[in-house]
């Protein structure tokens, strides 16, 4: 919680600056164009208000869920801001990048004219801003598969597994009921032998109706040796994890949490969040488990593969990061985790990474996609 509330102190910090920079740009581009200054004070109150929006969504995300219709409202109204005050900052800092470059070059006149006319006079920077955005809220329902296929070095009954993986639905930002109808084609268009999901199902945005009709959906996806779940995070954010945890009874989803199942003779270790007290410790989990079997785990944070590795497993199916979600922060979440996207090998043992397929607190995605993902697992023959 403190890492949170330091990280929410910054961010507002950082919001107070770009907020400020941009009502000076946007005031400059009215007056380029001998506007009104009533057309850069309704600029500026815009952006104020609409970093207002932004907080409530933070402090007041209590009270505020517990009205859907105000919910739809404060979500996409603070996600349309956020949108624009990200690209449009990095718009204008990159133009000014550029022509401060430029002042180092021989560029001819003309050219330079032109360039400003375009861009610190011109409407591009907040055209492109509002383009972005509206591509951010496409994106983030334009569900993707992406295929992996990787080999443990075991033997096994079963030649291979045809597995599929979800993680980070948080049903109730990007993902509603028509999605997770979508979803559930998109699954069972892949025939899986077997179904994961890795963690953050829930959140605080997700209310009753929606985690019942989700646990349904997913539950009644058919595959041969059945679905999984693993919590995350924000499932343990909820406080309730026993509530929680209700909603699966009798879905035909098997919760495994800090739980070993044997399937066929393939080890499947669900874990609890990192974030849990109680969590068992994975030697004491899989003690009793014979090494020459693959073991597979799901665990919703990858910051614990070192752990999966020293205990002999083979495979790690992991999600939490979103890769980020929104550019450039794609480029910046490997810094707070083990891994942050994609496969990762180390000698014998993988993991998986997905960038999950909803989105957390923003319905918006530019730095990554939504995805299923497909993975046939190989093992070596008896």
């Amino acid at each position: 919680m403190a890492r949170f509330v330091i990280f929410l102190v910054f961010v507002i910090f950082l919001l107070l600056i770009i907020n400020t920079y941009l009502c000076k740009r946007y005031g400059d581009l009215v007056k380029s164009y001998k506007l009104n200054k009533i057309y850069g004070r309704t600029m500026s109150l815009c952006l104020w208000f609409g970093l207002a929006i932004f907080l409530s969504s933070f402090f007041l995300q209590n009270w505020i869920y517990q009205h859907r219709t105000l919910t739809i409202l404060i979500k996409y109204s603070s996600s349309f801001y956020i949108g624009i005050v990200l690209y449009s900052s990095l718009l204008f800092i990159m133009g000014d990048f550029i022509g401060y470059l430029g002042s180092f070059l021989q560029i001819p006149r003309k050219i330079r004219t032109c360039f400003f006319k375009i861009y610190a006079d011109g409407l591009i920077v907040p055209i492109l801003a509002v383009l972005i955005t509206l591509y951010a809220f496409y994106n983030a329902v334009d569900f993707k598969v992406t295929s992996y296929e990787v080999s443990i070095n075991k033997s096994s009954s079963i030649s291979s597994l045809n597995a599929v993986m979800i993680s980070d639905l948080h049903v109730g930002t990007s993902i509603g009921k028509n999605e997770l109808e979508e979803i559930k084609k998109m699954i069972e268009k892949l025939s899986p032998q077997i179904l994961f999901i890795c963690g953050d199902i829930f959140d605080h945005s997700s209310y009753e109706e929606i985690m019942k009709f989700a646990a349904e959906k997913l539950g009644s996806i058919k595959t041969e040796y059945g679905t999984y779940f693993v919590t995350g995070n924000h499932e343990h954010y909820l406080g309730d994890v026993s509530k929680i945890l209700s909603y699966f009874d009798d879905s035909g989803i098997t919760v495994l949490q800090d739980e070993m199942v044997v399937i066929k003779d393939i080890y499947l270790v669900g874990r609890k969040d990192i974030h849990e007290k109680e969590r068992e410790p994975l030697s004491k989990i899989i003690g009793r488990a014979n090494k020459d079997r693959p073991i597979i785990i799901i665990d919703h944070q990858p910051n614990t593969i070192d752990e999966s590795i020293e205990n002999g497993a083979d495979l790690q199916l992991s999600g939490h990061t979103h890769n980020g979600q929104l550019f450039p922060f794609n480029y910046l979440v490997g810094f707070a985790n083990h891994t942050h996207y994609g496969i990762l090998e180390s000698g014998n043992f993988k993991a998986i990474v997905s960038s999950g397929i909803g989105t957390w607190m923003f319905p918006i995605r530019t730095g990554s996609h939504s995805e299923i993902v497909r993975i046939k697992i190989n093992f070596l023959s008896k």
